[in-house]
């Protein structure tokens, strides 16, 4: 029986696990923390749970289809439940626009808030084109393995907007600059910046807007937790709290991985389900790596990082479940983070608060889980003082507690997200969207020089955010299916 080896336990390694398994593999999944899910990890405390990593879901059949194709009903590995009205955008001028996952009721809402007609609006025909760019989008890039330059893609391509920015398209369809930048935030989800990411990616709005945003029942954590107990019960081994220190490397092709520095796992193939920018690297002399040099700044743009608190109240603030604070001057914010390399002065907020939908993940209180958007550096800064402003900041727009409220509370910084992700520069997603190149063209799953090595995870195609992550595992395991025989 071949033996395949899974460096890390995230959603990508985790589906790609399954997927051999179920097909008669031997796999072995080594993760040096102490936990699957990767960034997807909870955080349990004191009456309180957090996702840490993804706190929105969307296309929820990429993960069901996993188990699904396993022989499983991914009913018995974890729920997901759709939120009608998921996000409520918050201005500085008290106003508010609402999410919702039903285009009548996002037309009545643009009506409620600029006092135009249903009829009149721009939204509906939004998320017509929203649709469109996702439909070439999932027929040129997220159902294949890579993508590669040819006559068609780049017809294709020459019809999602790679030459006008995100924020361009919005402004396109919309006049009134609350619209803009709340569907502008979504470049975000790829870690770049609305005014310079490709107008591609409004097909984001599809997913939320059309198609729907999803969560775990229990947590988002429990879909890693599903797909791990199915790859149990597939006979995949888990090896948590180890780490693969090497991979070792003859004649262009990889024989076995070095576990904590001293035990050596021969095996016939690896899939590398990591931060592809650090840990190739790492793993790989050199010398067996000519077409990957090691990656800086000057060569490959980061995705933005994060400044997270987690805040366990013992009372209700009564938020929804996905929540934006806004700053005044958007475009000001993405100049600090990506050409200035500093935290904004007045940054937009995120706070899920998840025990709005799901009482239990927060049986104290709600739990809030606040993110600003950060530089992927690893400069020092004043974690206080910046708390302390994103404090002030919340208070101006009404949401406040008091010291004597906080039951729990956990601060993560880039510095933690380098050190315990071995994130790029402690970057969310690895490389940013925006250059074209990146944008569209990621490292595909599989390594140019070492034949038996693969690549899943946000750094590689198809992209960032979990369902993408999780097709990425997909991908790999189904080239390894094609080129591996399962027997000698």
């Amino acid at each position: 029986m071949k033996q395949i080896v899974i460096i890390g336990a995230g959603l990508g390694g985790l589906s790609a696990a399954v997927t051999l398994a179920s097909r008669g593999y031997d796999v072995t999944v080594v993760e040096k923390n102490d936990h699957v899910g990767g960034k997807l990890m909870p955080v349990i405390a004191d009456g309180h749970r957090f996702d840490f990593g993804p706190n929105t879901i969307t296309m929820p059949d990429v993960f069901r289809s996993v188990i699904r194709n396993s022989g499983a009903d991914p009913d018995n590995y974890f729920e997901l439940i759709k939120l009608d009205h998921h996000t409520v955008n918050h201005f500085s001028d008290g106003s508010t626009f609402t999410f919702h996952s039903d285009r009548t009721k996002m037309e009545e809402e643009v009506t409620r808030l600029t006092g135009e007609k249903a009829k009149q609006n721009q939204m509906s025909a939004y998320l017509d084109e929203a649709k469109k760019l996702f439909d070439i989008a999932n027929e040129r890039f997220f159902t294949q393995m890579e993508s590669k330059i040819n006559p068609g893609l780049w017809a294709d391509m020459m019809r999602v907007h790679p030459l006008q920015s995100l924020h361009a398209l919005h402004k396109k369809y919309f006049k009134d600059e609350r619209i803009i930048q709340s569907l502008d935030r979504y470049a975000t989800y790829i870690g770049s910046s609305p005014y310079v990411t490709p107008g591609t990616f409004a097909l984001i709005s599809h997913l939320e807007l059309n198609e729907g945003v999803y969560f775990a029942k229990g947590g988002n954590w429990n879909i890693a937790k599903g797909f791990a107990k199915r790859a149990s019960e597939l006979g995949v081994t888990f090896r948590l709290g180890h780490e693969v220190t090497k991979i070792e490397v003859l004649n262009g092709k990889a024989h076995a991985v070095v576990i904590d520095d001293e035990e050596v796992v021969t095996c016939d193939a690896i899939l590398l389900n990591g931060e592809l920018l650090t840990q190739y690297p790492r793993l790989v002399e050199r010398a067996a790596r000519p077409s990957f040099p090691l990656p800086t700044r000057d060569t490959v743009e980061p995705s933005v990082s994060a400044f997270v608190l987690m805040v366990g109240l013992s009372k209700r603030l009564h938020l929804a479940h996905h929540n934006v604070y806004f700053s005044d001057d958007y475009e000001s914010e993405f100049r600090a983070i990506f050409d200035e390399e500093r935290y904004a002065d007045e940054p937009t907020i995120y706070i899920s608060n998840s025990s709005s939908t799901d009482p239990s993940m927060g049986e104290a209180g709600d739990n809030l889980f606040i993110l600003v958007n950060a530089p992927a550096h690893l400069t020092e800064i004043d974690a206080d003082t910046y708390e302390h402003l994103i404090r002030r900041r919340l208070r101006a727009f009404g949401v406040d507690w008091e010291d004597s409220d906080v039951i729990y509370h956990k601060r993560v910084t880039p510095h933690d997200l380098a050190r315990d992700f071995y994130a790029y520069y402690g970057a969310l997603y690895g490389t940013s969207a925006n250059s074209k190149k990146d944008a569209f063209f990621r490292p595909a799953a599989r390594s140019e020089d070492i034949s038996n090595i693969w690549f899943a995870g946000g750094s590689t195609h198809p992209g960032g955010g979990s369902p993408m992550v999780t097709l990425s595992g997909q991908f790999a395991a189904r080239s390894m299916l094609e080129d591996i025989p399962l027997t000698i």
